[in-house]
């Protein structure tokens, strides 16, 4: 099934990436610009078919009108199971996320942050590929993805390569800032209203919570914590590279 991507953000990604089959690159007649250049010459590398379409056919393909006047048609992206091999570094399991816009959210973070690897249970997100694309800036594309059927299947993995598990539930739990992450590890979060399945509560290695500045009582969205775990993450890199 084809479908449709849109902006110079998402077809740079897509094409740089080469994580998935693409049909075409459709770009507006007449429209001329140094990122329709690269992507022209990206095409002609990659043998993609270029075709020049006007604003009103574009719009007619388009799901919005804020494609830019770039449109490329491509195949769903391959789903990869956990390689046989050790992943190293910053790996992130997500869970419980179901709206596009927040898991593109969390792919912008995670690989603007570093994180090595994104871990996702299976489901059919072709539907929402392009939107979760576009809210992502690209990342989603970018970022290596890996799925799997259940979280015994990522236990499993994890104690099989020592890979220590780290998730963001309460009980039990140590303050993220006092805690010192290792090179590799995997950290889970679930969403906010279900949080994480018992597997992986029973098999964690440390249990982290964000501190508030203020009382109160109810869980941040997992967007959030992701976004707060994943650049204090960063910070502690940085720290540690500077007094290397």
């Amino acid at each position: 099934m084809e479908m449709i991507f849109e902006g110079q953000i998402s077809a740079k990604a897509l094409m740089e990436s080469k994580q998935r089959k693409i049909k075409t690159l459709i770009i507006q007649k007449d429209k001329r610009s140094k990122d329709i250049g690269y992507l022209k010459a990206l095409a002609a590398k990659e043998q993609i078919v270029v075709k020049a379409w006007p604003r009103e056919q574009i719009d007619a393909l388009a799901n919005s009108k804020s494609h830019g006047g770039i449109l490329i048609e491509a195949y769903p992206r391959t789903h990869h199971p956990l390689p046989a091999q050790k992943l190293t570094g910053y790996l992130c399991m997500i869970d419980g996320v179901e709206d596009p816009y927040n898991l593109g959210s969390i792919a912008r973070t995670l690989y603007a942050s570093g994180c090595e690897a994104l871990i996702l249970k299976q489901r059919d997100w072709s539907y929402a590929e392009p939107t979760i694309l576009k809210a992502s800036a690209g990342a989603f594309e970018r970022i290596p993805i890996y799925w799997i059927e259940n979280e015994e299947e990522l236990v499993n993995y994890l104690k099989t390569h020592q890979i220590p598990l780290v998730i963001a539930h309460r009980d039990q739990a140590k303050s993220v800032y006092d805690f010192a992450f290792p090179e590799t590890f995997c950290l889970a979060i679930g969403g906010a209203l279900r949080g994480l399945k018992a597997t992986l509560i029973e098999n964690s290695d440390q249990n982290l919570v964000l501190d508030y500045g203020r009382e109160f009582r109810y869980a941040l969205d997992t967007a959030s914590v992701c976004s707060a775990i994943s650049f204090e993450i960063v910070r502690q890199r940085r720290n540690k590279y500077e007094t290397q």
